[in-house]
Formats: structure tokens, sequence, C-alpha cells
């Protein structure tokens, strides 16, 4: 009994030592729902055209809808963007074959009259980035463009 005391004793200070270690978890969400901080990059190109933030709902099993927040990201938003990044809104479906969920995302700034299509497919567990492509046609502000995109969870 003495031994079975002790152990239980070993095993909460072991337990305890890992509390409060420092240790953070980085921020993760679900398909497309939550708080994302997003850069385009066109394609061959290390320089950001698009750096913004987006607030994702889901509505239903598979269709999202969100506008813009707060960008608190690392990557540098471009001077020269020709969209206005906290004036978005987004709206997204998914769908699902052979257990691979891709997605569809349309973000459109109604000041620039500019709509960005972006598609990829989404990671099966919860993640801290959701990549893609996007696209996206010419307006009158914005030169059309494609590449790359990623999402970090806020």
């Amino acid at each position: 009994m003495r031994s079975l005391s002790c152990l239980l004793v070993l095993s909460l200070l072991a337990m305890t030592a890992g509390c409060g270690s420092g240790y953070n978890n980085p921020a993760t969400n679900v398909g497309l729902y939550g708080d994302w901080n997003v850069a385009m990059y066109p394609t061959s190109s290390t320089t950001p055209v698009y750096v913004f933030a987006l607030a994702i709902s889901q509505e239903g099993s598979n269709n999202y809808s969100g506008a813009s927040t707060t960008y608190t990201g690392t990557v540098a938003i471009p001077t020269n963007m020709c969209i206005n990044g906290s004036a978005l809104s987004v709206s997204a479906t998914s769908t699902t074959s052979s257990s691979v969920t891709t997605y569809t995302m349309t973000i459109t700034d109604a000041t620039s009259d500019t709509a960005i299509t972006v598609t990829g497919t989404l990671p099966t567990t919860t993640t801290s980035t959701v990549q893609g492509s996007y696209s996206n046609a010419a307006s009158s502000t914005c030169p059309a463009s494609a590449g790359t995109m990623t999402m970090v969870a806020q």
C-alpha cells in the first residue's frame, strides 16, 4: 500500500511539473471556421500581394461566411494593396468525396469591386494552417493575378 501511495504522489508531482511550464499551444481551427491571418502570393513571387484577416463562421455542415477582422500576423501588409483589407466579406463551401474535403471560397471587396476565388483541400484534423490557390479577375482597381494563399489561425 505504501508503494502505491508513493507512486501516486510521484505521478501527481510529474503532472504538476508539466503545468505552467510556459509551453503555448498554437491556435488551431476546424475546417475554415475561426479567425485567420491571410497572405496571398502571386505565382513565382515571395512578396505578398494581399494580406488581411478574416473571421469565418460555419453555417450548416459545409457552408461558411465571414468578414474582415483585425490582422495579427507577422507578414507585412503591402503598402500598395489594391483592396480594402478591413472591408471584406467571405463565403465558402466545402465538399467531401473519398475522405478528401475540398473548399471553394470567394473573398469580396465591394469598395474596389474585386472578387478573389480560393480553392484547396482542407486538413482532416484541427489545424493552424490552411493552404490553397487563389485567382482574381481584373477589377477597376486590381489587376488580374493568381498564386498561393496561406491562412494561419489567430
